[in-house]
């Protein structure tokens, strides 16, 4: 079976503890975008994973692949390995030898780049993510496998360097000796990288080939997508279904399941449009009970009410087959849910999503409210879904109503435990198709 999980709306929906989920089904684990930027949080046995740049499916795959489309911090990945490792980790870790490499440089370029840009800022995390990309298609990025060779980062630093002085030159990277000793840091540490180092896209193929189950994991969210989402308020890569072809070389049209992941409620961090979003108590009550913070930042999370246009978007643009809703425990404590389920433009229901100012300030919202559920517990035999509140059916129900796709995974809480597969699902007779599969091998 070839799985793809991504998020649908602005990052944060839960990925990582889906992705954890899933990943027993799965031998390979494929990341193919993004940086450090992107926090994924896996609770398992009890313990507490934090992943930024290992794929989220690192606990249970037997190989895990940071792909090409990665921006990579070498020194953070080295970090990450190490704690996964004194976890008890056994997964084969693999990177790309064409993944781009963020450097300390990089990271000071996004804090000055974010204060040129003024009423324009988009929150950046400072991870260093959008300088990475933006030499990259600039041409003159520095790759995982230039790591291996001083002169060419040596080479690179100083053209980095030359087409951003004006940002740079009031930095310590002014300096031609700090320059020098961060391209000695960089070969250092990718000199130990380098048993990791290959070509994973025929990695890929080779596993694909052997009749692996492979599940290709999308950081942040549909609606951050540098082409498609809020822009500017966007990430510097592509986070749709498709470009996993482009951040990994394997084909699209192999994936037998795309699974699209959405919070039960809304949630982004830092600036841009949010059509839902709550303000005042309601607004704190949500952001409280679901600890909405930031994985990577700590910053407190915009909150807002379920989007359906939003998702009915997110769905199209990445040929969703099933969707994972999470947060649903969370979101059954608030006093009061409400749902929005069209935009509205001059007295008329338009079926897209406004991307300009200006036509988003036009947009009146249309809601449905729900009674909240309470508190969900499972039984001696776990969740069924027979066992939940009715006003959560119902709640699901609509979900599938207005979007004709079905919900096949419920969260109910951060542990894998707190989770369950709807029977009938196709994810179920996906897994049963892969177990037929693997007998005959």
């Amino acid at each position: 079976m070839i799985g793809a999980v991504l998020g649908l709306q602005f990052g944060d929906e839960g990925k990582g503890k889906i992705t954890d989920f899933l990943s027993s089904r799965f031998q390979v684990s494929v990341r193919f975008n993004g940086g450090g930027n992107a926090g994924h949080t896996v609770v398992a046995n009890g313990k507490k994973f934090k992943f930024h740049l290992i794929p989220s499916g690192s606990l249970r795959c037997e190989t895990v692949v940071l792909g090409n489309g990665m921006v990579i911090d070498p020194h953070a990945l080295v970090e990450e390995m190490e704690n996964l490792r004194k976890s008890g980790c056994t997964s084969r870790i693999l990177i790309s030898k064409m993944a781009h490499v963020v450097t300390p440089m990089h990271k000071v370029l996004d804090m000055k780049e974010e204060t040129v840009r003024s009423k324009l800022s988009i929150g950046t995390t400072a991870q260093g993510i959008g300088p990475t990309y933006e030499d990259k298609y600039a041409r003159t990025g520095i790759r995982m496998v230039d790591l291996l060779s001083p002169d060419i980062i040596e080479q690179k630093i100083e053209t980095i360097y030359r087409m951003k002085e004006s940002l740079l030159k009031d930095t310590e990277y002014s300096d031609p000796a700090r320059r020098h000793s961060m391209a000695g840091e960089l070969n250092k540490v990718g000199v130990s990288l380098m048993p990791f180092m290959e070509y994973t896209e025929l990695e890929i193929f080779r596993q694909y080939k052997a009749g692996k189950s492979i599940l290709f994991e999308g950081a942040q969210g549909t609606m951050l997508d540098i082409d498609f989402g809020m822009y500017p308020f966007v990430t510097s890569s592509n986070a749709l279904a498709g470009a996993l072809s482009l951040g990994s070389g394997f084909p699209f049209r192999k994936v037998d399941y795309v699974l699209g992941v959405a919070k039960a409620y809304m949630s982004r961090v830092g600036s841009g449009p949010f059509p839902t979003e709550l303000q005042g108590d309601a607004g704190n009550q949500l952001r409280e009970l679901g600890h909405e913070y930031g994985t990577t930042t700590g910053r407190p999370r915009r909150v807002g009410w379920l989007d359906i246009p939003m998702l009915r978007y997110s769905i199209m643009m990445n040929d969703v087959d099933a969707l994972a809703i999470t947060r649903l425990d969370t979101l059954g404590l608030m006093d009061n849910i409400r749902v929005c389920t069209r935009y509205m433009k001059d007295g008329q229901e338009i079926d897209y999503v406004p991307r300009s100012f200006d036509e988003l300030s036009q947009i009146e919202l249309e809601y449905i409210d729900i009674k909240p559920w309470g508190a969900v517990k499972a039984s001696d035999g776990g969740y069924s879904y027979q066992s939940l509140p009715e006003e959560m059916h119902r709640y699901i129900n609509l979900i599938e109503e207005r979007l004709g796709i079905p919900v096949d995974v419920i969260s109910l809480g951060e542990g894998r435990e707190n989770t369950l597969v709807r029977e009938g699902s196709r994810l179920r007779n996906l897994e049963e198709v892969q177990q037929e599969h693997d007998r005959t091998l």
